[in-house]
């Protein structure tokens, strides 16, 4: 390269560095001081004027709420407690109807004063005796008869279609089970 070449590089970056120069920077730094100086404060509030409101009239306030059922499922709730078969709402659950007929566990049966009495085992633990017409399960199941190794319960079942309908299932002493 010769020394010309070299020079007029030289003078071509020059050139350009003094074009980053910005005439306006020290406009731009005296303003920044002078911020800087002055003293601090809170920013001055302004307040918008809101557009007085005006009532609107609501079209469809004769009809149902949306945040109530429709009337189909408030008169269903309502069949649910009638019926021949409906289960008595007001009577005192027993203990065993907290837990669902799968949950519990024939563990014995026995004759006592001769009556046939069951032993049943839940979930939390404890053994109750039960005897016919006591309740368990959540399906107001009642114990129609106890035999020696099983006992016979009705449940009641609601369904949409059909209502309250009554179901027979058993619970079995299982020999497998401890």
């Amino acid at each position: 390269m010769t020394r010309t070449a070299k020079l007029i590089g030289i003078m071509v970056s020059v050139v350009l560095l003094t074009a980053c120069a910005d005439a306006e920077l020290t406009q731009l730094e005296r303003t920044l001081a002078n911020i800087r100086q002055s003293p601090g404060g809170q920013p001055p509030v302004i307040a918008v004027a809101l557009p007085e409101s005006r009532t609107l009239a609501y079209l469809y306030s004769e009809d149902r709420s949306p945040f109530l059922p429709p009337d189909a499922i408030a008169q269903d709730d309502a069949n649910r407690s009638e019926g021949a078969l409906a289960p008595d709402q007001q009577r005192t659950p027993e203990p065993l109807e907290r837990f669902s007929l799968q949950d519990l566990r024939l563990v014995g049966t026995m004759r006592m004063a001769g009556r046939q009495v069951a032993m049943i085992a839940s979930p939390d633990g404890n053994v109750t005796s039960v005897k016919e017409g006591n309740y368990m399960g959540t399906d107001y199941g009642r114990i129609a008869q106890i035999s020696a190794q099983e006992i016979r319960v009705t449940e009641r079942v609601f369904t949409q279609r059909e209502g309250w309908q009554q179901r027979q299932v058993s619970l079995a002493i299982n020999e497998n089970n401890e």
